[in-house]
Formats: structure tokens, sequence, C-alpha cells
């Protein structure tokens, strides 16, 4: 049995080398079903018993990938990288991919950390082809530049307030929160006043929510809950009345209060480390705090003021 219907549309049903493949021919016409079913078979055989590769592009691959990867937390991060690639390098077929066209493809206004990122990613698709899917007989080999994980974009409080003012009022009670949280974007964009306990003063974030993929719960402080006591309107569903955080409203406010450039939203998340280790909270109660999932990952998001660096050297004299 080769050819089928099931209802108007024709399938495919051959064995293959002592393998069964089943596909759906996608119409209903059998003068089309039989020709895409001889195309097809020619196909599966000389894949099957000829050994050849199957003729899939990257779009293909990343089709695949995204199927079997949908339970990822990260997966709306890898879905920007797919469409980014897609568009430069989607109609290529695999077998001619080659570590210079991935190298020019990637993106050049930006750090080599996030090149990095997205090296990963389509390293990750490649590798799934080569050892998982057998679609090729080799993935290009992707070098992986030098980062400089010493974070340094954190902001003063005089500065954070003068951020403040320069935002419009509706984003105004997110960012003070963001900053005496230290919680992400994400987190704070989805955040239900379920998962508030202010007798208790409490936030709970969900595994499925958070980064490291395990349930916490995050005390809040009488500013944060402030925040929350003040805003005004019923108490039950979305907390936080903001769709996005458009960068150009945000880099513009950011200009106008005078913070480095390219300072970001998730710079507040450093913020929040930073002033926390400077007013002397110690590393593991700050990693619990921010709920980072190890000491080596909250030092990344930690730094120092000068000023600060100079109080802690004059504490000893001889």
């Amino acid at each position: 049995m080769a050819l089928v219907k099931r209802g108007d549309t024709y399938w495919l049903d051959v064995q293959i080398n002592g393998k069964r493949v089943r596909e759906s021919l996608k119409t209903g016409d059998k003068k089309e079903a039989s020709r895409l079913h001889d195309i097809r078979r020619g196909e599966l055989w000389r894949i099957g018993v000829g050994g050849e590769k199957p003729r899939k592009t990257l779009v293909d691959a990343f089709t695949r990938w995204l199927r079997e990867k949908d339970s990822k937390r990260s997966l709306s991060d890898d879905q920007d990288k797919v469409r980014y690639f897609s568009q430069r390098l989607g109609h290529l077929q695999l077998s001619d991919l080659t570590r210079d066209a991935i190298e020019d493809a990637l993106p050049a206004d930006v750090k080599p950390a996030t090149r990095n990122r997205y090296r990963a990613l389509i390293r990750s698709v490649l590798l799934a082809a080569e050892r998982e899917w057998e679609w090729v007989d080799r993935a290009p080999i992707l070098r992986t530049e030098t980062e400089d994980n010493i974070k340094e974009a954190y902001i003063s409080r005089e500065q954070a307030e003068r951020l403040l003012a320069e935002l419009p009022a509706h984003w105004r009670p997110l960012v003070r929160f963001a900053l005496l949280t230290g919680l992400r974007r994400g987190n704070l964009l989805g955040l239900d006043w379920s998962q508030i306990n202010l007798d208790a003063g409490t936030v709970t974030i969900a595994a499925s929510n958070f980064k490291t993929g395990r349930r916490v719960v995050l005390p809040l402080n009488s500013a944060a809950k402030a925040v929350l006591s003040n805003l005004e309107g019923i108490r039950e569903g979305r907390i936080f009345h903001v769709h996005a955080i458009t960068n150009r409203t945000w880099h513009a406010a950011c200009r106008r209060a005078g913070l480095p450039a390219g300072f970001r939203f998730h710079d507040l998340r450093h913020s929040f480390a930073s002033w926390h280790a400077a007013a002397g909270t110690d590393m593991l109660t700050l990693q619990h705090l921010g709920g980072w999932s190890s000491p080596a990952m909250l030092k990344r998001y930690v730094a120092f003021a000068p000023e600060h660096l100079q109080r802690a050297a004059e504490s000893i004299s001889l």
C-alpha cells in the first residue's frame, strides 16, 4: 500500500529499508497526489537506501527545533533570533550553510556577549540537525567571542529618582517596584495580584515564569509594599497596566535623566544588586533576595560605586 486516501487528503504510506513512512501529501487530487508520491518515495529511497542526506533548509531546521523545544523557558528569546536568521539565511540548504555565512549574518552593532547568544542558538539547531535528525554530515564549527562579564550598568539612587521623574507617569510604579525587588521585566509585566501577599510581605513567582525553573517566594520591603498599596483600582488581575516598554520612550527618558548611554530596563536588576551589596547585604542573602541560581550568577550583577570602594578602603589603617 503506497497511496492512501484519508478523508479528503491523500497520504503516502511506504516501507523503506524496513521502516514505515506515513506522510500527508496535502492534496485531494489523485493525479497530483500520485506525482508527489513518486517524488517523495524516490527521495526517501535515496535517503534510506542510498545514504543521501535530505535536502532541508535552515527554516526547516528551525521549524522542527522550535516544535521539539516548545517547553523551553527561554523560547520567546529564541524565536526572536530564529526570525533574525530566517530573514537572512533561511532560504539556504543546510548543506550550503557555512561558518562564514553565519558569521557575516550576525548583528554587528551589538556586544560580543549578544553575538555569542545568537551563535549559541544556531549552533544548537545545527547540532540537532547533525546528531539527532541526520540531516547534515557535519554542522559548521562556530567560534565564541571573548566576553567582558564585569557588568557596570547600574545607577545611583539619585539617578533612579531622576529617571522616574522623566518616565511617563503610568510607568513609574513599575520601574520603582523593579528597583526595589530586582524582578525581571517579564515577571513584572505579567505580575498578578494573586501572587502578592501584602500581609506577609511576599511575591510568589511560579517555576514556569522564573528563569531558574523553580518557584520562588521573594520578600517585599516596606517601600515595595507602599508602591502596591498606592496603586488605584480593583486589586485583581494584572497589577501593572503597561503593555510594553518601548525602547524609544525608555531611551529618551534615560537621556534626559543623564544616565549612562545604553542603560537598559534589565540594568535596574543590576542596580538592585549593587545597592544591596553597598548597603552591606551579604552575598548569600542577596542571592536569595533576587532569586539568583548561584553566587557566580550574582557576581555578574554586583558592581560598586567608586565612593563606596573608597570608604571601604579607609576602614582600616596602621
